[in-house]
């Protein structure tokens, strides 16, 4: 909702009134469904040629991550569902800023804690929760300026190179966010401090990473949205 929001309105009304817990659309709801019909391989009419013929991985996905916050855990549900896998929450993965409302660029911010364990268990009952969401929520951070977010990409990408070795035989999806994504990536490939450039991610595209040896990695591909049609393309 809060993407709708800054399509619409100035920025001054949209950072005024966005949400620290937005919902999905629903177009993100259509996209979150057609994404588990893509992994799941249930294909419909509309679905191209390309959908049927693009492969995820050679090997079944054996495991799920999800960010902590609302609309991920949302896009997560019929995926999970599809493929018969119980998501764990990371709280590592959420996106660049944190849970806040009020204008990061005067440093007037309202911090926010996130679901908390019986709220995310009442509405996701399937997913395994970490020691990280308390009765009290999750996040305390306020605002997370960008440093911290790139520091904390760099740690989920140590994370994963770990799980190469150890989990080598291992697919594990990411539902993650886009500013979080880009740093991801960056970690992954090292990139260096602050480059100049941006991964870009529309809603709910996929992008693959492969862990080879010696800590090589591959990027088969990014961005990739074969399962959704043109009108569903958003940001």
């Amino acid at each position: 909702m809060n993407n709708l929001l800054a399509e619409t309105l100035p920025y001054d009304e949209y950072i005024a009134t966005r949400s620290h817990e937005p919902e999905l659309t629903p177009a993100g709801l259509e996209q979150a469904e057609r994404l588990a019909h893509f992994f799941g391989d249930i294909t419909s009419p509309e679905e191209t040629d390309i959908a049927r013929r693009t492969s995820i991985s050679e090997r079944p996905v054996t495991a799920i991550y999800t960010s902590p916050m609302l609309r991920a855990l949302c896009t997560t549900a019929p995926l999970a569902a599809a493929l018969g896998l119980a998501p764990q929450v990371w709280t590592d993965i959420f996106e660049h800023g944190g849970l806040f409302t009020g204008d990061p660029r005067t440093g007037k911010v309202v911090n926010f804690s996130g679901l908390t364990r019986q709220q995310m268990a009442l509405r996701f009952p399937t997913y395994v929760l970490p020691a990280e969401v308390t009765e009290e929520g999750w996040w305390w951070g306020g605002y997370e300026e960008m440093a911290q977010c790139t520091a904390r990409a760099r740690r989920v990408a140590q994370t994963l190179r770990q799980w190469a070795e150890s989990r080598a035989d291992e697919v594990i999806l990411l539902v993650t966010h886009g500013t979080f994504m880009d740093q991801l990536i960056k970690a992954l490939l090292g990139a260096g401090e602050e480059p100049a450039f941006y991964f870009s991610h529309v809603n709910t595209a996929i992008s693959r990473i492969d862990f080879l040896t010696e800590g090589f990695v591959a990027v088969r591909y990014l961005n990739r949205a074969p399962h959704l049609p043109l009108r569903l393309y958003t940001r």
